[in-house]
C-alpha cells in the first residue's frame, strides 16, 4: 500500500517522526511531502522549481498562513487558477508527471531527513512504478 502524507503534521504533533517512518515502511510505501502536498503538484510546471520553490523555500517551510492560505498553497493558486483542494480540474496537472520527477530531483527526496526541510519524494515514487511497469511490459 501506498501511504501519502505531509510530514509537517508529524514535526507539529508527533514527536516520534522517525518511529512513525520505520513502521510505515516495514509494509508499506511512504509518499511524504513537507510541508504539503502542493510541492509536488507546483513543479509540474517546467519552471516552478527555480521561479516557485528556491527563492520561497524559507517561507514555503514555515508553512504559516497569510489570511488562511499557505505560501505554497498560492503559490500553486497562482499558477492554476484553481483551488487545489477543491477543483477537479487540478488532476489535469498529471499530463506533467515526467516534469515533476526531473524537478523534484532538485527537492530533497529523502524522507528520513526532511524536518525543517523542503521535501517530496511522491515523484521518486511515480518514477519506480512506472520504471517496474516498463519492465513487465517488455
Amino acid at each position: 500500500m501506498i501511504i501519502v502524507f505531509d510530514a509537517d503534521i508529524f514535526e507539529e504533533k508527533v514527536q516520534d517522526y522517525d518511529e512513525v517512518v520505520a513502521l510505515g515502511e516495514a509494509e508499506n510505501i511512504l509518499a511524504v511531502s513537507n510541508p504539503a502536498f502542493e510541492l509536488f503538484l507546483l513543479p509540474q510546471f517546467g519552471n516552478a522549481y527555480g521561479e516557485d520553490i528556491k527563492p520561497n523555500e524559507e517561507r514555503i517551510i514555515k508553512n504559516e498562513k497569510d489570511g488562511n492560505q499557505t505560501c505554497i498553497y498560492k503559490l500553486l493558486l497562482a499558477r492554476t487558477g484553481v483551488n487545489p483542494k477543491k477543483n477537479s480540474a487540478i488532476g489535469e496537472l498529471a499530463r506533467n508527471v515526467d516534469i515533476a520527477i526531473v524537478q523534484e530531483k532538485k527537492i530533497n527526496e529523502d524522507i528520513h531527513n526532511c524536518k525543517g526541510k523542503v521535501a517530496c519524494n511522491i515523484g521518486a515514487i511515480i518514477e519506480s512504478i512506472k520504471r517496474d511497469q516498463s519492465i513487465v511490459l517488455e
